[in-house]
C-alpha cells in the first residue's frame, strides 16, 4: 500500500515540469478580455524587470488572469504583487531568470460587470433578455 503511494508520489515529481505560469480565476459568460499583450525584454546584463499594471473599466471587476512563459526554458518568473480577482485593477511583475537573459510572457487579463446575483441563488431561472420577478419560497431548517 505505502509502496504504491510512494511510488506515485515519485512519478508525479518526476513529472513536474518547473513554470511560472499564472492561471487563477475564471471566465463566465459575461467576461470580456480587458488586456492582452506579449512582453518582451531582450537579455542585458541584468536581471530585467518590469511591472504591469491592468485596470478595468468603471462598474467591472477582474475575475480571470492568465500569463504564460513563451520562452522554452520556461524560467521567467511572473508574479502578482497587488490587486486581482475580485478587484478593479491587478499588477504583476514580470522577471527574467539570470543576467544575460531575457522574457517573453503573453498576458491575458478578463473582466466582467458587477452585476446582481439574480438567479443564481434563488429558485426559478432568470432571463437575461427582460427582467422578471422570481417568487421566493419560505425555507425550513
Amino acid at each position: 500500500m505505502y509502496a504504491k503511494v510512494l511510488l506515485t508520489l515519485f512519478v508525479l515529481y518526476l513529472s513536474t515540469v518547473q513554470c511560472n505560469d499564472i492561471r487563477i480565476g475564471y471566465t463566465n459568460l459575461r467576461s470580456i478580455k480587458i488586456y492582452s499583450e506579449l512582453k518582451e525584454a531582450d537579455p542585458a546584463l541584468w536581471k530585467r524587470t518590469e511591472e504591469v499594471t491592468i485596470k478595468a473599466p468603471p462598474h467591472e471587476f477582474i475575475d480571470s488572469i492568465h500569463v504564460s512563459d513563451l520562452r522554452e526554458d520556461k524560467d521567467g518568473e511572473a508574479y502578482i504583487t497587488s490587486g486581482g480577482i475580485g478587484m478593479p485593477y491587478v499588477t504583476i511583475s514580470l522577471k527574467s531568470p539570470t543576467i544575460l537573459r531575457g522574457y517573453k510572457f503573453q498576458i491575458e487579463v478578463y473582466a466582467s460587470p458587477l452585476v446582481s446575483n439574480e438567479g443564481l441563488f434563488s429558485k426559478g431561472s432568470f432571463n437575461y433578455g427582460e427582467a422578471q420577478q422570481v417568487q421566493q419560497y419560505p425555507r425550513k431548517f
